[in-house]
């Protein structure tokens, strides 16, 4: 499925655009049920990114998946999806090549994500964040939430984050005149992002709400690397 013109043009401007039944309700059960049993099988690599390796936090008995597709044959043709790689082909004008793999449960109580930009993390471009709603998601279950437009401000210092709120320890520093707009979407609505956007989420305040999403990241076929300007990249924040 390839994206319109108009999404194009709003994934320019705005730096993200929302792809509402892009996959179906029933697929996302499907995969909701998949995953759980996945992580019901026991630990994986790279389980515990950030700090999430806390036994208080909801989270750590529900970590995140993180490259399925290298081990798992249903998220290697989830993430290969062709509805999903003709749309970033539309928005990049280029083939889009699987990067990562990650799935988050975020239980009830489960913390959000700093807001960031991808590049901080990952030094390729042009990069394309997916991110696909599993189960309803709005602000009390932490959605994701963008800054529109920030994917233009270039590459933004990091500071350290608040580790309360965040499962990460780290985030961007954002301009005073940056708008936060909450995603809700439903089970099978996919966000296509800028990897320079700022992003994340906040905590899951429910008492008995999940808020799991499937996320991949691609970069075009003919992407290249890049040396991120000092102070703009996760490593350049001190850690104890």
């Amino acid at each position: 499925m390839a994206a319109s013109k108009e999404d194009a043009r709003a994934y320019a401007e705005h730096g993200y655009v929302v792809a509402r039944e892009l996959f179906s309700p029933d697929e996302a059960a499907a995969m909701r049920e998949h995953y759980m049993s996945l992580r019901a099988e026991g630990p994986r690599p790279g389980d515990f990114g950030g700090t999430a390796d806390q036994p208080e936090d909801p989270t750590h008995s529900y970590p995140r998946l993180i490259n399925m597709h290298a081990y798992d044959v249903a998220s290697k043709e989830w993430a290969a999806d062709p509805r999903i790689l003709g749309y970033i082909a539309t928005l990049i004008d280029d083939s889009a090549v699987l990067q990562q793999s990650m799935l988050y449960f975020k239980p009830p109580g489960g913390r959000g994500q700093g807001l960031h930009q991808d590049q901080q993390y990952i030094t390729i471009d042009p990069l394309v964040g997916m991110w696909m709603a599993l189960d309803p998601s709005d602000e009390e279950v932490g959605c994701m939430t963008v800054a529109p437009g920030t994917h233009r401000l270039g590459m933004l210092a990091v500071q350290a984050a608040d580790t309360s709120e965040s499962f990460t320890d780290v985030e961007a520093v954002m301009p005073p005149s940056v708008v936060e707009t909450p995603l809700l979407m439903a089970p099978g609505d996919v966000v296509f992002f800028h990897a320079k956007i700022v992003h994340g989420s906040y905590a899951n305040r429910s008492a008995d709400r999940w808020r799991r999403s499937f996320i991949c990241h691609y970069v075009g076929a003919h992407a290249t690397s890049f040396d991120a300007d000092p102070g703009t990249h996760v490593s350049h924040v001190g850690r104890d």
